[in-house]
């Protein structure tokens, strides 16, 4: 598995901000650490220097040439005991000691610079200096060490001191990334749900916009310019509507005045033949202001619908006409069934699939409207059936499987299924055995 970059915002800024404070860390404590030791390295030298001149300053030789040490008394203690392991010793020339502090060790002399100007040294466990003194004549050098094993020794301390301090304060710098990372969660969680509400705005909800509270800065200019496109759709939506709304009128004035003037036609036949023209005209503008009208539609015209009561109704008001047409027409199903729609836009799309029912079989079929408990409205009749690689194109808007018709515009069908899609539901198309067409719409229950 290749592991590469992450995608997410979170991750990346954790990793990142990981990444960071653990080099940040690494390069802080070497760095630190090489410090302290070179400073405290340093003050303790100084320190050896200015103790083996106090040493220096307090030699004195007796008559008979023995070499002793006079300290000041604030400084005296420090090589009277062995507790923090400070000794001195005073060598000559020759690398012999010609006094001592009584805690000094064993360690040869030899093994300790003697050099013209003062020398650090560090032999075993043991650090310190030797600096040369000229005095009463001969060239000395006092030796001061420190046991680097005794408390006395500050420079394991003060490393000691500093670790366990940073061993507190790395904690606490850990959960920076924490904290960061709760912090960058809520504001992408904001701009997640930010998300999810856009993803819901479709044709049907183009009176949604998007929140700008709660989320960061850098955000709101996008958010605010979804907005916008969203008020431009929903104006060209609307202006669409509306164009086909007003054809739709403009159109049925001269249609009503045509219809009337056909019945000063003489002649039978052909005044027959224009009145099934303007009639399929007529039809075609209904659909037209019925595919306008739900271009614009309002989300509050939702309310609970009775499928059942819907369905008598409907087929009571079409049964005349249906059985004028040679077909036969019945309701069945459940007593009442609950839906959430727009009872005028269900009503319309029962309507528009009886009549599809009624234009594409012949005489004699029997159209069954069935209700279900589920909150589908099925069309069902027993004609020839559609054909079968026509199926999937039923619902396409102005699409006719007999592109030699006149009687339809093929728009009836995409009406009902924009009612469908409306109303979040499902439209199935399917033939039925052994002959015959079923189209099913599944509502949402109330």
């Amino acid at each position: 598995m290749k592991l590469g970059w992450p995608r997410s915002l979170i991750a990346r800024i954790l990793l990142a901000e990981v990444v960071t404070f653990v080099l940040a860390t690494t390069l802080l404590l070497s760095f630190t650490l090489s410090t302290l030791r070179g400073s405290v390295s340093r003050i303790q030298n100084d320190v050896f220097i200015a103790q083996a001149e106090a040493v220096a300053s307090g030699l004195r030789i007796s008559q008979d040439d023995q070499w002793r040490v006079e300290l000041n008394p604030s400084l005296a203690p420090i090589f009277q005991t062995h507790y923090d392991g400070r000794a001195y010793r005073v060598l000559d020339a020759d690398g012999f000691e010609v006094a001592r502090s009584p805690f000094a060790g064993a360690e040869p002399a030899s093994a300790m610079p003697r050099a013209d100007k003062p020398a650090v040294f560090e032999v075993g466990r043991l650090a310190g200096v030797s600096l040369p003194v000229d005095t009463y004549g001969r060239r000395l050098w006092v030796v001061v060490t420190q046991e680097q094993d005794r408390p006395g020794a500050i420079l394991d301390d003060v490393v000691s001191a500093f670790l366990r301090a940073l061993a507190l304060i790395i904690p606490l710098m850990l959960l920076l990334p924490i904290v960061n990372g709760l912090i960058i969660r809520r504001l992408v969680g904001a701009v997640r749900r930010v998300s999810l509400r856009a993803a819901e705005i479709d044709a049907d909800r183009l009176s949604e916009r998007l929140p700008e509270t709660g989320l960061p800065s850098e955000v709101i200019p996008l958010v605010q310019a979804v907005n916008a496109l969203v008020d431009r759709l929903e104006a060209g939506f609307r202006r669409q509507a509306e164009f086909s709304s007003n054809i739709a009128h403009e159109l049925r004035t001269p249609l009503t005045t045509l219809s009337l003037k056909l019945t000063m036609v003489e002649d039978r036949a052909l005044r027959s033949q224009l009145a099934a023209q303007v009639e399929r005209l007529s039809h075609v503008l209904s659909q037209l202001r019925d595919l306008a009208a739900l271009e614009t539609l309002d989300r509050n015209q939702f309310a609970e619908v009775d499928l059942k009561a819907l369905a008598v109704a409907v087929v009571g008001e079409m049964a005349p006409s249906v059985v004028d047409r040679g077909h036969a027409i019945e309701v069945s199903g459940p007593a009442e069934v609950q839906v959430l729609a727009v009872r005028a836009l269900v009503e319309l799309a029962l309507r528009n699939l009886i009549e599809n029912a009624v234009r594409h079989t012949p005489e004699g079929v029997r159209i069954r409207v069935a209700v279900d408990a589920e909150g589908s409205l099925t069309v069902l009749d027993d004609g020839p059936g559609i054909a079968s690689e026509t199926i999937g194109d039923v619902v396409r808007r102005f699409w006719r499987a007999d592109h030699g018709r006149t009687d339809s515009a093929g728009i009836g069908l995409s009406i009902v299924q924009r009612i469908i899609d409306v109303h979040g539901g499902v439209l199935t198309v399917r033939n039925r055995k052994p002959h015959g067409a079923s189209f099913n719409l599944k509502f949402p229950m109330s």
